[in-house]
């Protein structure tokens, strides 16, 4: 790819598409900052994240983002499938705040490194959400320029969510010094499951209405 292609105007939309996602809801978005806040591998975490969000694209861009404009049934699903994942990933976090009171964990707060990357590959490659955004949106985006502007796209897309894997977790390593006590992880936690729960109700009502 030439720098042409990657000052292009399809690189700069992809890259402010990718911006978009930065602030979106959703249990990856959560890790990451709850890596940084637990020095659970954090950098191990966003790299993992990363890597699949680029594996993802590239699929995206290799056609099964389009393939999916032409079965809507499909797509629905997709989103279905989204509401009910958030849902689930809510009601878990809220469950396991009981769980972490009761263990080291919770004071030390630190995962192994196979665990916490395998818990990021999970809410990646597990969550139709990240394909909804990362392989579909960005897949039907790019459709419109030609081969060399869609990779373009792309490459302004994962740009951004560089930004975004990588800057989640510096924040959370930033505020791990006052989030220190057991205490205060729980509240996040409750939070982050009442806002997962909160979003898979407002996609489901907007699937509902859309039927």
């Amino acid at each position: 790819m030439t720098a042409d292609a990657l000052l292009s105007p399809a690189a700069v939309s992809g890259f402010v598409f990718g911006l978009g996602l930065i602030f979106s809801l959703g249990p990856q978005n959560l890790m990451l900052i709850q890596a940084g806040l637990t020095r659970s591998h954090p950098f191990a975490v966003a790299s993992t994240g990363y890597v699949s969000e680029i594996a993802l694209v590239t699929m995206g861009i290799g056609g099964l983002g389009t393939l999916l404009t032409h079965h809507p049934a499909i797509s629905g699903m997709l989103q279905a499938a989204c509401a009910v994942f958030l849902a689930w990933w809510g009601a878990r976090t809220l469950l396991n705040i009981s769980r972490k009171r009761s263990t080291a964990a919770a004071t030390t707060g630190g995962k192994s490194r196979t665990r916490a990357i395998g818990s990021m590959l999970a809410v990646t490659w597990l969550n139709p959400l990240v394909w909804l955004e990362a392989m579909f949106l960005v897949g039907v985006l790019s459709f419109s320029y030609g081969s060399e502007e869609q990779a373009g796209f792309a490459a302004g897309s994962l740009t951004a969510s560089a930004i975004k894997f990588y800057g989640w977790s510096l924040a959370g390593v930033s505020l791990s010094r006052r989030f220190d006590r057991p205490i205060y992880r729980r509240r996040m936690d409750a939070i982050a499951g009442l806002v997962l729960i909160l979003a898979a109700l407002l996609l489901a009502a907007n699937i509902l209405h859309g039927a």
